[in-house]
């Protein structure tokens, strides 16, 4: 690891251009065929969940416009306003935290802003992120400036929630939707990040790092900075399971074989076991909820690439399969959705985890009489009809 003071992986290594912006494609493709063939908007509205490069493609941006020596659409990252926008103190470059300056005296202080001209760029830009916090009243103050901008004027508008934007803003912006990272693109980051700070990590651990940061870019970096603190600069799957404290999914194996035999003594037996090791029960429930999740994709289609697991668990999950039905997947499904409310408001989660699992291994023993009184009839229908 590199001596001096400490900088986060997600601040350390941001992306400084389009080309370093990992999956967003389409958003990054545009903005640069935008600049190279000068048809600027003046407000943009970058939506998608959180750590996925909604303000780092908005910074990017604003270099790129503003840079001296671009290419290709592509900032040099050497001229001055590029060295100072990467910096945050140029004097044309604004950011403002719609979470924390979400009034209408906000928004009044950008339209005083707005009325001057760049001092040293050729846009002026105001990157507001969590756009959707504002007040009405600010949204409307908002809404003067976005109708008749002044031509240096460029606004870019970040949110994870669009739908709580009012229309009349939203319609005078170009959209752009950011979607979740892949875990392999995620994947592919964090061995990059690895290598630049000599760190090793296996092939487990890193998708485990990978597929905890559910999507998000940055939620996986600072989780793979956890790990080093605690690991050290050689992460190994052990060592990290124990750090995080996450349930082996063989637990959810283990509870899914007691629930297709209907095995009541076992499954509480082992419930009782996992919980006074420190199992959270919400976790609990939550993973076999997921897990149910992962054999209904895998007995529906056939295939187990939809899931968000290594080969080695895809594998169990297509053998795992072979025991339920569709029908039976569904009912206990149910049957967790339902006990999602009731654990909210529980005072003895405990007691409430154990009746839960009795009930799924009984709803599996209902289908099968079912299936087989279905069967019955089926045959004396027959025999009858001889």
């Amino acid at each position: 690891m590199s001596e001096g003071k400490f900088k986060v992986s997600a601040l350390k290594f941001r992306p400084q251009t389009f080309a370093d912006v990992v999956s967003q494609d389409f958003v990054t493709t545009t903005l640069k065929n935008a600049i190279i063939n000068k048809k600027i908007a003046h407000s943009y509205l970058f939506s998608g969940p959180r750590g996925v490069g909604k303000t780092t493609i908005a910074r990017v941006f604003a270099k790129a416009i503003n840079c001296k020596n671009a290419k290709d659409g592509e900032p040099c990252n050497e001229c001055e306003n590029c060295l100072e926008i990467t910096k945050g103190v140029h004097p044309d470059v604004f950011e403002l935290d719609a979470a924390s300056n979400r009034g209408i005296d906000d928004v009044r202080s950008i339209q005083d802003a707005a009325k001057y001209f760049p001092i040293k760029a050729d846009y002026k830009f105001f990157i507001v992120d969590e756009v959707h916090m504002l007040t009405i009243q600010a949204f409307n103050a908002l809404l003067k400036i976005l109708e008749e901008p002044p031509e240096y004027l460029i606004f870019i508008l970040a949110t994870t929630n669009p739908e709580r934007i009012p229309p009349t803003i939203v319609s005078r912006c170009q959209r752009f939707g950011l979607h979740r990272l892949k875990i392999t693109e995620i994947m592919e980051q964090l061995k990059f990040v690895a290598k630049e700070q000599n760190v090793t990590i296996d092939n487990e651990s890193l998708f485990l790092v990978s597929k905890l940061g559910d999507g998000a870019l940055r939620d996986s970096l600072g989780i793979f900075d956890m790990a080093v603190s605690f690991c050290g600069e050689n992460i190994e799957f052990s060592s990290l399971k124990e750090f995080l404290n996450l349930p082996d999914n063989t637990i959810y194996f283990n509870t899914s074989k007691f629930i297709i035999t209907s095995d009541i003594k076992s499954i509480i037996s082992y419930f009782n076991n996992l919980e006074e090791n420190g199992l959270d029960i919400i976790t609990y429930i939550n993973g076999i909820t997921d897990h149910f999740r992962n054999l209904l994709i895998v007995k529906s289609t056939g295939s187990s690439e939809l899931l968000d697991e290594s080969d080695d668990t895809k594998a169990k999950f297509l053998e795992e399969a072979k025991n339920y039905s569709v029908d039976q997947i569904q009912r206990i499904l149910k049957l967790l959705f339902d006990s999602e409310s009731r654990f909210k408001f529980s005072s003895n989660q405990k007691v409430l985890m154990e009746s839960l699992l009795v009930e799924l291994c009984r709803v599996n023993r209902e289908i099968v009489d079912i299936s087989e009184l279905i069967s019955g009839l089926e045959t004396l229908k027959k025999k009858t009809l001889k």
